[in-house]
């Protein structure tokens, strides 16, 4: 089956950005729905979109034995351990992240993000070669 022509459409986008400004006058009823009701909904949003997100998979991927590990690219592509240093790293990119972001020092916390690219940039080569 071959695409035989893209109908470009804009509704949807408008629709959602309606819908999220009529939310606004939704507060009355949204007063009613217990705070715990609201926090369970979006935590179980958040724990449902984890799959298919690659640093998830590769923090899981550390528990896992390498012969039982999927035939994916960012798995084949690169060793076992190269992989978890990369992980790894992340993770602790993440860390730093979320404690400055915690602390006065949250002003900075744009600068601190920044930083990250050339971080990246500079490992990437060092970390990310083929075997």
């Amino acid at each position: 089956p071959e695409i035989e022509r893209v109908i470009e459409q804009r509704i949807s986008g408008l629709l959602v950005a309606v819908l999220v400004g009529l939310s606004i006058l939704m507060e009355p009823v949204l007063k009613l729905i217990p705070l715990a009701v609201l926090f369970g909904i979006f935590l179980y949003m958040g724990v449902t979109s984890l799959n298919g997100i690659q640093m998830y998979d590769r923090i899981l991927l550390t528990l896992i034995p390498p012969k039982y590990h999927p035939d994916v690219p960012f798995v084949k592509r690169v060793k076992t351990w190269r992989m978890h240093l990369f992980t790894l790293i992340q993770v602790l990119c993440l860390a730093i992240l979320w404690v400055v972001k915690s602390t006065p020092a949250s002003l900075a916390l744009p600068f601190v993000l920044i930083l990250t690219v050339p971080l990246r940039m500079f490992l990437s080569p060092k970390i990310g070669r083929a075997h």
